[in-house]
């Protein structure tokens, strides 16, 4: 028993309904450039993560998610050492501070982290290249910690030694992945 597609109306078989299509509907040629088009355009959406422009890299955080996680913070760190409103004053105005002047060192981190991404895949970069643009990351990364570190003395004078002793304990807690110790 043989097939004989030309006295069935209607193929059964996708393939053979493929064929008629293609076959009745649309030449060749043009069935190639659409097969074409199709594999460049699946393998150019490949890349475009190489070709993403830098300045999108500099918009590091929503300013509005920011704002709002500063807000969360503020809250349950005030509500952690039960802050005086006097206080709450104070220590808002040094973290706000803070993320003020952290902000553009940690944009310019994301970018030379992105800089040195592209140093890793060029062949022609050299090893001291790297280096330096490692040296620089360090150097921007030491900055936000020796600013973060002036906040917590800031906010440091402002607590009693029971809020401190609270503190202390909750960052026991953290650093050591024992919540019993923050409590």
């Amino acid at each position: 028993m043989s097939f004989n597609s030309s006295k069935t109306e209607s193929p059964k078989c996708p393939i053979h309904a493929m064929q008629k299509i293609c076959s009745s509907k649309l030449r060749k040629s043009t069935v190639a450039i659409v097969g074409i088009l199709t594999v460049a355009g699946l393998s150019a959406s490949q890349f475009l993560p190489a070709w993403a422009d830098k300045t999108v890299a500099r918009a590091l955080v929503d300013p509005e998610l920011e704002i709002a996680l500063s807000n969360h913070f503020k809250k349950r760190f005030f509500n952690l050492i039960e802050a005086t409103d006097d206080q709450q004053n104070k220590l808002s105005s040094i973290l706000t501070k803070q993320l003020e002047e952290a902000r553009p060192l940690r944009a310019q981190i994301k970018e030379d982290l992105l800089d040195l991404s592209d140093l890793m895949a060029d062949e022609s970069s050299t090893d001291e290249v790297i280096k330096k643009k490692v040296s620089e990351i360090k150097e921007l990364r030491e900055q936000i910690q020796d600013k973060r570190l002036n906040s917590i003395l800031s906010a440091r004078a402002i607590l009693t030694a029971d809020q401190k002793r609270i503190v202390s304990q909750r960052m026991k807690g953290f650093l050591t992945g024992n919540p019993r110790l923050g409590r």
